[in-house]
């Protein structure tokens, strides 16, 4: 559709689709093609809005606000990549297109969020997280390059129904393209770092034990690797200002995905994630190793000189390599591994590439995680000794995010450099990667970086010159 469209006109085109492709009523998407916009200042003026919503935001790559519901599933208990493929299927078959695009971007997506390890038991506390969350939003915002698409999904009832879903689309419209002279600027105080540190510095015993455990388990070959992680939780106690923070993100951490998930006003998920899961751009398929780390600061020969990370590393490509062999992929190249910095953070990556006439995005993901890269090796022991060691769920921690489209498209991240407020609390998470030759005090330092790097974008703490 084009950005000069008249309502009159565009309602006719799209009650002309609904007649040769819907009886009377069914689920319904409707797009419309809108002009640049700021998805930061989009999302700041609709946040507030809605009980639910999501963002997603690359430099380079498919960008998205997603806001309320129009169908769901929320999972507790065992076979959460089951579920989602089934909610998929459904969705997509029964969901009718009245607009078409030409770009392929701008097709109807569902959401997913999975926790790191299934609940086998029924969630006892508001601060645990489902197994699995599959949403269609109601309205999608899409940008990808410098296009943007606002899409609209509903279940109608004959044509008056339609135009009233017409209607609300035409309206958001218009509040998207003056979104910017509708905000009301808020000032916050910036929160203490201070409860942070204090926080940081109580967890100091019981982290050194907890490496000293995987060093163990390492060293007596138990294991050849594991993925332990620590727990900082405070108390907020100013607003939590998500927009200002995403704008710290991008400016410091360019090379992430900016991601939120709101469930509600109560418990939030954000931050910034360098790392890819996979990306399946029909047939192009790329999964990618992200393990070994360093401070952005040190000498980019340090990272590619290290035996214990490159160790590390390597655990990752040979485990993505044998899942691609359990989906009968063998056609595949890797590229050369390569440092690549996430603001201060520098990590190995390499990346592999195939090409594939059919994927279930669901299959790839249920075989893929949890890669090495967040639990360990071999992956069900590694699994059996976190759970073991760690004093707290993981929850949505190390755990797939990502995007369906209804071609079969997809990209799912791993949820890691965030955090989650819950009842006025911020709780972050960080791990490290533990192999024969790590040392317990530069593994809790890895920690402690990894922290940081988020803690500062939160607490607005300015990066030493």
């Amino acid at each position: 559709m084009k950005n000069d469209l008249n309502f009159t006109d565009f309602l006719k085109d799209v009650f002309s689709s609904f007649d040769k492709k819907v009886e009377n009523s069914g689920l319904v998407s409707i797009c419309l093609e809108i002009p640049c916009i700021d998805l930061f200042q989009v999302y700041e003026f609709f946040i507030n809005k809605y009980a639910f919503s999501s963002f997603w935001e690359e430099s380079d790559g498919i960008s998205y606000i997603a806001l309320e519901k129009c169908k769901y599933v929320t999972l507790d208990g065992p076979k959460k990549f089951e579920v989602a493929k089934e909610f998929n299927a459904e969705n997509f078959k029964n969901l009718i297109n009245l607009t078409e695009h030409s770009d392929i971007a701008s097709i109807s997506k569902i959401i997913y969020f999975f926790s790191f390890a299934e609940n086998l038991k029924k969630r006892f506390s508001t601060s645990d997280v489902p197994s699995m969350e599959a949403i269609l939003p109601k309205i999608l915002i899409i940008k990808n390059n410098n296009n943007f698409w606002l899409r609209i999904n509903s279940h109608v009832e004959g044509k008056s129904s339609l135009r009233t879903l017409v209607e609300e689309l035409w309206l958001i419209k218009n509040q998207i393209l003056n979104s910017n002279n509708q905000i009301i600027k808020k000032s916050f105080n910036n929160p203490s770092i201070n409860d942070f540190l204090t926080s940081l510095e109580a967890s100091n015993s019981d982290l050194k034990r907890l490496i000293n455990k995987g060093v163990q388990l390492v060293e007596e070959d138990i294991l050849e690797k594991i993925v332990l992680s620590s727990r900082v939780k405070v108390k907020l106690k100013n607003k939590l200002d998500l927009i200002e923070i995403l704008k710290r993100l991008k400016t410091s951490q360019p090379n992430t995905c900016r991601y939120v998930w709101k469930r509600n006003s109560k418990d939030i998920i954000f931050g910034a994630s360098p790392e890819r899961l996979f990306s399946f751009n029909k047939p192009n398929l790329i999964l990618e190793a992200l393990a070994g780390t360093a401070s952005s600061h040190t000498n980019e020969d340090f990272l590619l000189k290290s035996c214990k990370d490159l160790k590390e590393h390597n655990y990752v490509i040979e485990y993505l390599i044998k899942c691609l062999k359990v989906l009968d992929i063998d056609n595949y190249k890797k590229s050369d591994i390569k440092v690549n910095s996430f603001g201060d953070i520098s990590h190995l990556q390499t990346l592999i590439y195939s090409k594939v006439d059919n994927l279930c995005p669901f299959e790839l993901i249920r075989i893929l995680h949890p890669s090495p890269a967040v639990c360990g090796s071999p992956k069900k022991e590694a699994l059996d000794w976190i759970n073991t060691l760690e004093s707290f769920s993981r929850g949505n921690y190390a755990s797939p995010m990502g995007w369906v489209d209804s071609f079969g498209n997809s990209q799912f991240r791993v949820a890691i450099r965030g955090a989650r407020y819950i009842e006025e609390f911020v709780e972050f998470i960080a791990g490290s990667g533990i192999v024969k030759g790590s040392l317990v005090e530069k593994e809790i330092d890895e920690i402690k970086l990894k922290f940081t790097s988020l803690v500062k974008e939160i607490f607005f703490v300015e990066a030493a010159k």
